[in-house]
């Protein structure tokens, strides 16, 4: 019995520590973060989840070697980790060892060839590395696995200019318009290969479709992964790095972006209980977002679906991630989580008005969830409802003031809306 009772007041500790450690990372403290998970690690050093979140810490503060040791530490408890083996390889990449990052993708690639996830980030590395013909096979196999991902047809474009093949360059950058037509960098990534080929009139056109579209608009994700045609600006569009979920607590996210001058990639921390909500543009992701016990116990089953869920959602494929939420919901229909999530692999289909039919339902389970708020916030101000946009961003700010996306919601809401009476006067 005193032995049980040891083991017991051990793994509350350990998980003390590990909670208390995520929410430095949330708060963006992360070498106090790593100090935790220290803590954690001598209690139970066998903990491959936590080894992993030691390692997205360590990244966060650029120490990708200390946490290339961490990621291995996790691979060696758990082999077949492929969230882990993801967040390797991109601080491989930072490292510049090139090869290693390739090895890990294709590592995941021989277990499943039709990762589209893993494809493209393999293009986006071998891009990096000047190999144009390796990155367009694959961004090719990419967008066999999954032809809907603006992104990937937005960076195959890129790299054809690379190889100098300019209309079939044309032709991938009216694949990722046909996607997602409204992203200013793609109109003027075609245009600049249009003007290549001497076309200026048609360049003239496309600048003014361009400067039709709302400024606004900027603060939705898909403008994070779009750059102009430079050989050391292309951003990496697959980049979701996991914090796995600890013992039965399931912690909310948060999400920040990462770029360096020799690698431009985006790190995502995100726990595959609860995706991430939409961030807005700027210099960095940024959502300080504070762990809370959820009121609504979810049963295990429709635990195990929305785990599932994200883990397709994290892999861009957004919609066998719906079809889990789904099932998550149908075990639960109170599982207010699984509705959140499902709104925000609709709104990455452009699902617009189902989105926030999931949102609302979230809401109507748990209405103080700033979370879900800001995801309203966003779906509304996408749709081009500024004034209701603004009453969400207010709602997430009177319950969390920390967070910065609320803060900035509201100032882009209110741009927005002055821009609208102006042009009425």
């Amino acid at each position: 019995m005193v032995l049980e009772i040891s083991e017991d007041k051990a793994y509350t500790d350990a998980f003390i520590w590990i909670n208390k450690g995520n929410t430095l990372v949330e708060t963006g403290m992360y070498s106090e973060a790593i100090q935790c998970y220290d803590k954690a690690l001598e209690i139970n050093p066998v903990m491959a989840d936590v080894w992993n979140n030691k390692g997205l810490a360590l990244a966060r503060i650029a120490k990708y070697e200390d946490a290339v040791t961490c990621y291995d530490k996790a691979i060696d408890l758990k082999p077949d980790d492929e969230e882990v083996i993801y967040n390797k390889g991109i601080a491989l990449a930072h490292l510049g060892r090139t090869k290693e990052a390739i090895e890990c993708y294709d590592k995941l690639l021989e277990k499943n060839p039709l990762d589209a996830g893993a494809w493209c980030i393999k293009g986006d590395i071998l891009f990096e590395s000047g190999d144009f013909e390796g990155a367009l096979h694959a961004y090719d196999r990419s967008v066999e696995a999954n032809s809907r991902d603006e992104t990937v047809w937005n960076n195959r474009g890129l790299t054809l200019v690379k190889l100098n093949r300019l209309s079939e360059a044309i032709e991938s950058y009216d694949k990722a318009l046909e996607i997602n037509p409204k992203v200013e960098k793609i109109w003027s990534n075609k245009g600049l290969a249009i003007t290549k080929m001497g076309q200026d009139s048609v360049q003239i056109d496309l600048q003014k479709i361009a400067s039709s579209i709302p400024k606004e608009e900027k603060t939705l994700e898909e403008m994070q992964v779009y750059t102009d045609i430079e050989p050391d600006q292309i951003e990496f569009s697959m980049t979701e790095e996991q914090v796995k979920p600890l013992s039965e607590t399931i912690i909310e996210n948060q999400a920040e972006q990462v770029k360096e001058s020799e690698h431009v990639i985006a790190i995502k921390v995100k726990d595959p209980a609860k995706p991430l909500s939409e961030p807005f543009i700027g210099n960095s992701f940024e959502t300080t977002i504070e762990p809370k016990i959820e009121v609504h116990e979810i049963p295990e089953e429709s635990k195990d679906y929305l785990i599932k869920g994200n883990s397709y959602f994290s892999k861009r494929k957004y919609i066998q991630a719906i079809d889990y939420f789904d099932i998550s919901i149908r075990i639960d229909a109170q599982n207010s989580i699984a509705w959140n999530n499902k709104g925000l692999a609709l709104a990455k289909l452009d699902k617009i008005d189902e989105a926030l039919a999931c949102y609302e339902k979230a809401l109507e389970i748990t209405p103080d969830d700033h979370v879900f708020l800001i995801n309203k916030g966003n779906i509304l101000y996408k749709k081009g409802n500024p004034g209701d946009a603004l009453k969400a961003f207010q709602l997430a700010y009177e319950l969390n003031p920390q967070s910065t996306n609320a803060i900035k919601g509201m100032e882009l809401c209110l741009k927005s809306l002055k821009k609208s009476m102006k042009k009425k006067k």
